[in-house]
């Protein structure tokens, strides 16, 4: 009956995640489409009927390639750092407040999230000035911490406090009871926001497309850029499943942490 019960989800995860990925893996083996002058569109984005690893080769050796992933990788740390930073303190805020001090923190919390993003990112664009790796790291923190807030919050709800309490009647400071106590127990809900911003973070697309110049432009802006502007198809497929395999990866990884901690 369960089995029953779990088969229409199942059957939208197939038609709307997994026929996608495998269309963009057979993208990804075709022979780039036809560059000279001619132009046949039956062949402008790609070769038909072709298998090759061409396109592979080119986003694992090729310098450029390899600059493009060491920034991602580079601005998904800074991200998270900060993001983990900013959002536990303020889980720790709502953690800490009056039940009606909660209400009024979540709503302000949730508040940035109630605009439109566009809006939001040229918000960012105005208080930080031209184009740069701070304005994209800006604005990167501002729209992932509220989901790890919110997550580190519900994480600090279920630490007991009295668990705290018993820390403190034994001699332990307030800080030494939160090192020693409650950052342990929260653990699990911090991971868990670690996994979503890392992930977010890797594959953003409109913070370093409007708030970044190229030297800031991650893998998502290469992808929209080679199917849009070079027509290359294939390099962008190449592109997708490489940063889904390291980003797959990656969550697996966490996860297996987040278990033990949890």
């Amino acid at each position: 009956m369960r089995k029953l019960l779990l088969a229409p989800s199942a059957l939208l995860w197939l038609a709307g995640v997994l026929t996608p990925l495998v269309f963009v893996l057979r993208m990804s083996l075709y022979s780039r489409g036809d560059i000279s002058g001619e132009k046949r569109l039956d062949l402008l984005f790609y070769q038909p009927g072709t298998w090759s690893l061409e396109s592979f080769a080119k986003v694992l050796t090729e310098p450029f390639y390899q600059r493009l992933f060491g920034f991602t990788a580079v601005l998904a740390m800074v991200v998270t750092t900060l993001t983990l930073l900013f959002g536990y303190l303020l889980g720790y805020a709502v953690y800490r407040a009056s039940p009606r001090g909660k209400i009024a923190l979540i709503l302000l919390i949730a508040l940035p999230k109630f605009t439109n993003i566009l809006v939001f990112v040229y918000g960012v664009k105005i208080i930080f000035g031209p184009n740069g790796f701070l304005p994209v790291v800006a604005g990167e923190v501002m729209l992932l911490v509220p989901y790890a807030a919110l997550t580190i919050a519900a994480a600090l709800e279920a630490v007991p406090y009295h668990l705290v309490e018993a820390a403190r009647g034994l001699g332990a400071s307030s800080i030494s009871a939160f090192w020693r106590v409650t950052l342990p127990l929260s653990m699990p809900g911090v991971s868990a926001a670690a996994i979503l911003t890392v992930l977010w973070s890797a594959s953003a697309f409109l913070g370093p497309y409007l708030l970044g110049q190229p030297a800031q432009y991650t893998v998502a802006v290469e992808v929209e850029r080679q199917m849009h502007q070079d027509l290359n198809w294939t390099i962008a497929a190449a592109l997708n499943v490489v940063l889904i395999a390291i980003l797959g990866a990656a969550a697996y990884t966490m996860s297996a942490v987040r278990r033990r901690l949890a």
